[in-house]
């Protein structure tokens, strides 16, 4: 009997523990199940967004910013027109012979080349003949006036006689022995100072050119005589006594022209020409002026020498 009361009593405390341990799990699983959504919510606040990751990521290796590509367009130069100063005379385009023979001429022809360095300098030949048309006058102020003659001057003494009258011709200038108050043949030095001062004031000869129609007529009859058949002459009987040489024509040679002479008062043009050799020769040929030489006679001869400046040139020019 006292078994059975005590096998009884353990199958009770038995259940009793059985129903109390399911009781605790049931409710720790309950608080867990309670407690989920706060530890999600608080993971939640905690993770990291995608902006907070891209700056993390960011914050060890600076983010490369690509730049922007601009196409490289030249600029285009602008071309500077040379300005070509009023002067006191014609324009050469407004001289019908001028522009007649400028029409002839190429920007390859010598003589026009020389023309525009005298005139303007160095240039493009392909602008030769515009520049050279508008052309009608130096016109340099009063202080660089003698000075700029004097280099335009001694650009015309470097010319040789044939190409000075060659440039002459282009811009019909009269270099005929009457035009001249000496009535004589015009030498390097007559003709250097025309042409100088039809450069300060340009004008027209007024003389009447041939028209270009004739030329072409005449040329095309003597090609249509040329391409006519000839007719045969009958053969020539040979002559019994030999042909006698025939004499050549001689012809009288120029005279040379007389040296320069200075007619300076107290002084020879021999010492003069020596000195001025003398100065040359020590000077710079390529910077050297003939205003300069003539200063440095007047320095050593103690006298104006303004008058005798066209003969001083002459020997400078020698001289050099």
């Amino acid at each position: 009997m006292d078994e059975e009361n005590t096998t009884a009593a353990a199958a009770d405390a038995a259940h009793d523990t059985a129903e109390q341990s399911n009781d605790e799990s049931t409710a720790a699983a309950q608080e867990n199940a309670d407690s989920a959504p706060a530890d999600e919510t608080a993971s939640g606040a905690d993770a990291p967004t995608d902006d907070a990751k891209d700056k993390a990521a960011s914050s060890g290796r600076p983010k490369r910013v690509r730049k922007t590509t601009t196409n490289y367009v030249p600029e285009e130069e602008t071309k500077k027109e040379m300005i070509i100063p009023d002067g006191k005379g014609e324009k050469l385009g407004e001289m019908p012979n001028v522009v007649q023979k400028f029409g002839d001429v190429t920007w390859s022809t010598p003589c026009l080349k020389s023309l525009y360095y005298i005139v303007f300098g160095v240039g493009k030949k392909a602008e030769f003949k515009k520049h050279l048309l508008q052309f009608n006058g130096f016109n340099f102020s009063e202080e660089k006036e003698e000075a700029e003659l004097e280099k335009v001057a001694q650009k015309i003494y470097k010319l040789k006689l044939d190409q000075l009258k060659e440039i002459m011709d282009l811009c019909d200038i009269d270099r005929s022995m009457d035009s001249f108050e000496e009535k004589k043949n015009p030498d390097k030095d007559m003709l250097s100072t025309r042409f100088l001062e039809w450069l300060q004031e340009p004008k027209a000869s007024g003389k009447k050119l041939k028209k270009a129609s004739a030329k072409r007529k005449s040329s095309s009859s003597s090609a249509a005589a040329a391409k006519a058949p000839k007719k045969k002459s009958p053969p020539k009987k040979a002559k019994k006594e030999a042909s006698k040489p025939k004499k050549k024509k001689q012809t009288a040679k120029p005279a040379d022209d007389d040296e320069e002479e200075v007619n300076i008062p107290g002084v020879s043009t021999d010492k003069i020409r020596s000195k001025i050799q003398s100065i040359v020769a020590n000077a710079d040929k390529d910077s050297v002026t003939v205003k300069d030489v003539r200063k440095k006679l007047e320095d050593w001869l103690d006298m104006d020498l303004l008058e005798y400046k066209n003969s001083i040139r002459t020997l400078v020019m020698d001289a050099m």
